[in-house]
């Protein structure tokens, strides 16, 4: 009976995710209206609502005014769910940064080879139609213009969860040295549509700060990523 009980509070919890993205619900219904709407015990009905929160999908909140909030989709989310699955399998942050060693050069051609053909949209520009990116923050920046959200999601991710382990003062303060340079010629590449040579200087950038890494925090590399 109860894994029949968890088999229903599981379909239950999948119509809710429907509701929430045909509906565009910010909140879901009250306890009693939902009662209503679903022949389940309520029981069931919070077990559903905890396997949402589990996820992120929602944040139950307590007292007058509370209730099942719809959370944004944020990259944040993907990263903790992520981290489990990662942590379970004994992966470490020399295997994160492989992984994003493959991804975000491949991105970076993505976005400039939708420059190159004139892809960019008028929200990615500013009101004088200039593509927006951000030295400060390329990785983001060409990670949002390649255009493809399942990557993106996924490349957010990884660089929360690698944010998230080498936070330590010491580190960041080690490895900052002088990137602008680099972001700046990673920057040119795209903006110019020049996909071989953005492919190729993320590749080097990030090629570079794994190998000051090595020198600098030999044992971080090595480190199992942390069930955030």
């Amino acid at each position: 009976m109860r894994s029949v009980g968890k088999k229903t509070a599981r379909l239950v919890a999948g119509e809710l995710v429907r509701e929430i993205t045909a509906e565009g619900l910010n909140r879901l219904p009250s306890e009693a209206e939902l009662l209503k709407r679903y022949p389940v015990s309520r029981p069931t009905l919070r077990e559903a609502l905890r396997i949402l929160e589990m996820y992120g999908v929602i944040s139950l909140k307590p007292g007058p005014g509370g209730g099942a909030v719809v959370n944004q989709v944020a990259s944040y989310q993907f990263a903790n769910s992520s981290s489990l699955y990662f942590h379970l399998l004994q992966l470490t942050l020399r295997d994160l940064m492989a992984t994003r060693l493959r991804l975000e050069p491949f991105m970076a051609r993505l976005a400039a080879e939708r420059v190159a053909r004139g892809e960019v949209d008028t929200e990615e520009t500013d009101g004088e139609g200039v593509l927006v990116l951000s030295a400060d923050d390329i990785h983001l920046s060409v990670a949002r213009l390649s255009n493809d959200p399942i990557l993106l999601l996924v490349a957010e991710a990884l660089r929360d969860l690698f944010s998230t382990a080498s936070s330590m003062d010491r580190v960041r303060k080690d490895l900052a040295g002088n990137v602008a340079p680099t972001h700046e010629a990673i920057e040119k590449a795209v903006r110019t549509g020049s996909a071989s040579d953005a492919e190729r200087l993320m590749r080097e950038h990030l090629t570079d700060y794994v190998s000051k890494l090595e020198q600098l925090h030999p044992s971080l590399l090595d480190e199992v990523i942390a069930w955030t």
